[in-house]
């Protein structure tokens, strides 16, 4: 992260805040898919109504997902996104992530809100109907 000094003001300004548009200033960023609901500000997520609680890497797994919901996401594709680009994925990271968070979204059995494997290619947020 770049820190810049304004020597008028002895305020420092960050270089890696994200622009908002004007239009969204004052509200909340939410990503819906089926009972799966986003806060992006707040880092928040609900499952059927439901508060849950999870870790920074699979908030941030989970919203990757949720913004490609119905697309095949492939493992290098979600490793370079969250992770970082070229990041190894030695200790089948990934993996573990996907399991915590299909944890986290069975709260609720009877609502459809999945992650789908597609065998030797990646993950799919399956969209429910």
């Amino acid at each position: 992260m770049t820190t810049r000094s304004h020597t008028q003001t002895g305020l420092a300004r960050h270089d890696a805040y994200v622009a908002v548009s004007p239009q969204t200033l004052g509200r909340l960023r939410l990503l819906t898919v089926g009972p799966v609901e986003l806060n992006l500000d707040g880092m928040a997520v609900r499952v059927a109504g439901r508060s849950v609680h999870m870790a920074p890497k699979e908030f941030e797994l989970l919203a990757v997902l949720m913004e490609n919901a119905g697309r095949l996401l492939t493992r290098r594709q979600l490793l370079d996104a969250v992770w970082g680009e070229g990041y190894p994925d030695r200790n089948k990271t990934l993996d573990v992530h996907i399991r915590r968070l299909r944890r986290h979204l069975e709260i609720d059995p009877d609502a459809y809100a999945r992650m789908r494997t597609v065998r030797g290619l990646g993950y799919v947020f399956d969209i429910g109907d």
